[in-house]
């Protein structure tokens, strides 16, 4: 009998999923009521995860043991569902109901007013129990299930005020691009079934090894292809910034902390298998992660929307995670995913709180808010610190470790990592210093994303509900890192690995301390210099640089190419009007002929109907002399004569 009951782990999932329900059903019409509900329901779910965890610890991290459910049989199919209970999985509880309940706490304030605010919460209840039912599969085809779910309830939250234009197609975007890779995630369980007859998770990690190159290589390939899509990875990371439109609590819970780590969550969980993949795999996923933390640094520092700010650094943290991955870097992947929920989750709810005083997410609108809105001010500043790597705070000891990884196998992806971090604290300074130093700059009906009270005015300190929920997550933000100090959190989450897999606590090196924190000192000084002490002008950096910044401004051109050249000139120009033809000629033209031999053949037989007593009998004779002929000829061998 395990420490931990089953039903208490099926009570993580159900407990959000019923709040879902009974609002949905019962409560669209009682706002505050459906609101209290599903607080109450992932604070269940949260007391829970806190108890599993407790557990799992005590199991040094391994697996607790439950077994599996009959679900259904389809001929050779049998579909087993089963919860995954071990260091990973607690970790990831922990996060997703830690950053939930303290968003949703959050929401009851920012959410006041808008007419939404039950769909909202029934939405929020939904994606917090299909994340909580992804995090909790034992079985392949149960997290895909999961999977698609998060990915809906991702659509209904950015598209939640659908009735401006720029929210529906961030909507629509962000579900059309992660289908991509989500195709490829489907591609790649299809393929681990057919060659092996298994879904269950433990079952494939151990026997990975016994895979052919080939067939490994294919099923990690379209495992990372949904990574690539669900976490933001070039080249399918163009829909993350867009899906600021949603409300700043969403992007919070759904595109900081939880969503959009399923990918690294996903990556992680299979572990061994990418560990057992030919090199060539590990190489793509590395220089992958790498590649989108480079780029999405540098538009970091061109935006001007503290929301997409946020965007652009979480698809570049997230590219960090990915290139530990890559590197065989399991604990500092994990680790810094832990850590960066609490103070991306903390900035973005500090954004939200900027723009529930302004108006407005443009930060060239804000500045001088450091006195009006001290709570948010300090708080925002404590996660900006932890997100720069500033010395001793949970940021630096998480990126460290994935610096040392990139030190210890590969020194292109050292540089390149360590120049992102410089370009993290650079950016971030660079919000700090637009949003709350210097002079209010007088505010702005927000473009997007505001509510509908929201309008310029002199700036305040946001309620009770916001500002306390900053200040809790202020905490971990700073002091989480320093659980794996004495390598604690590394040594639980290697739990759910097997034991050759299990390194233990990684040995220091000088040369990454150093660099990491000199990247952070250097972004945060070349920061305050640029725009703050405007020593070099901001302007002559930019001629300084030439075309550089255009480009960056423009994102690389990948919208452009995404949706000016690939959807509105090939598929609806080119692919689009070849399909239409098709549609028109073939498939129409088959369906109509149908439609007009039925008509013809009917119209044949009316006319054979005459009603006539008299054409009836002389048909019926007719037809009896032919019969009488036909037989006469065949028995009379007529023919052969």
């Amino acid at each position: 009998m395990p420490d931990f009951p089953e039903a208490a782990a099926w009570t993580v999932y159900f407990a959000p999923l019923s709040a879902f329900v009974v609002v949905a059903a019962l409560l669209r019409d009682r706002p505050r009521e459906a609101g209290r509900l599903v607080v109450a329901a992932i604070g269940v779910a949260w007391l829970l995860s806190l108890w599993a965890l407790a557990v799992v610890m005590d199991h040094d991290g391994e697996a607790i043991g439950f077994g599996a459910h009959h679900w259904m049989t389809v001929a050779d199919f049998e579909f087993d569902v089963r919860i995954c209970l071990d260091g990973l999985t607690a970790v990831m509880l922990v996060v997703v109901t830690s950053v939930a309940l303290l968003v949703q706490v959050y929401s009851t304030e920012y959410m006041h007013g808008d007419g939404g605010y039950a769909r909202y919460f029934a939405y929020m209840g939904l994606f917090t129990s299909s994340m909580l039912g992804l995090v909790l599969a034992g079985n392949l085809l149960q997290l895909f299930v999961f999977w698609e779910l998060v990915g809906l309830s991702s659509y209904l939250l950015v598209g939640f005020w659908f009735d401006r234009p720029a929210a529906a197609a961030a909507a629509k975007k962000a579900f059309i691009v992660t289908r991509f890779g989500d195709f490829g995630f489907l591609l790649g369980l299809l393929l681990i079934w057919s060659k092996t007859g298994e879904l269950d998770i433990a079952t494939i990690n151990e026997e990975a090894e016994l895979l052919s190159s080939a067939v490994l290589a294919g099923f990690m390939l379209g495992l990372f292809a949904g990574a690539v899509g669900k976490s933001a990875q070039f080249p399918l990371h163009i829909w993350l910034p867009d899906a600021m439109e949603g409300p700043t609590p969403v992007s919070a819970l759904i595109h900081a902390a939880t969503m959009v780590a399923a990918g690294v969550y996903l990556l992680a969980r299979f572990f061994p298998a990418l560990e057992a993949a030919p090199a060539e795999v590990h190489t793509i996923v590395a220089y992958t992660g790498g590649l989108t933390a480079l780029i999405a640094a540098t538009m970091g520092i061109a935006a001007t929307d503290i929301k997409r700010v946020l965007a652009y650094s979480t698809i570049s943290q997230l590219g960090y995670m990915v290139l530990a991955l890559g590197l065989g870097g399991y604990v500092a992947a994990v680790f810094h995913l832990f850590t960066h929920a609490f103070f991306k989750a903390l900035l973005f709810l500090g954004a939200g709180s900027v723009n529930h005083a302004t108006g407005t997410f443009d930060m060239r609108e804000m500045g001088g808010l450091r006195t009006a809105m001290p709570i948010t001010f300090v708080t925002f500043v404590l996660g900006a610190l932890s997100l720069a790597g500033f010395p001793l705070t949970s940021g630096f000891w998480s990126k460290d470790e994935i610096l040392l990884d990139a030190w210890n196998h590969d020194r292109v992806l050292f540089l390149v990592a360590a120049g992102v971090a410089f370009m993290t604290a650079l950016y971030m300074t660079r919000a700090v210093v637009l949003t709350f130093l210097g002079e209010y700059r007088g505010g702005a009906p927000s473009a997007h994303g505001s509510l509908p009270n929201g309008s310029a005015h002199a700036p305040h300190e946001s309620p009770l509900a916001m500002w306390a929920s900053l200040a809790i997550l202020a905490v971990p933000a700073i002091l989480i890192g320093w659980t794996n100090v004495g390598g604690g959190f590394g040594e639980l989450i290697e739990g759910a690995l097997p034991e050759a897999l299990r390194h233990g606590k990684p040995d220091t090196q000088a040369v990454v301390v150093v660099t990491g924190t000199l990247a952070a000192l250097l972004g945060i000084g070349a920061g305050l210099a640029l725009y703050l002490a405007r020593q070099p002008a901001s302007d002559a950096v930019r001629a300084w640089l030439g075309p550089l910044p255009r480009i960056v401004e423009q994102k690389y051109y990948m919208d452009t190419l995404a949706e000016d050249i690939l959807v509105r000139r090939v598929l609806y120009g080119g692919a689009g009007r070849a399909l239409e033809l098709i549609d028109t000629y073939v498939i129409d033209g088959v369906v109509n002929g149908v439609g007009r031999a039925a008509r013809l053949g009917g119209d044949a037989l009316r006319r054979s109907t005459v009603g006539q007593q008299q054409a009836y009998s002389s048909l019926l004779l007719a037809g009896v002399v032919v019969a009488v002929v036909v037989l006469l000829v065949v028995s009379g061998n007529v023919l052969e004569r």
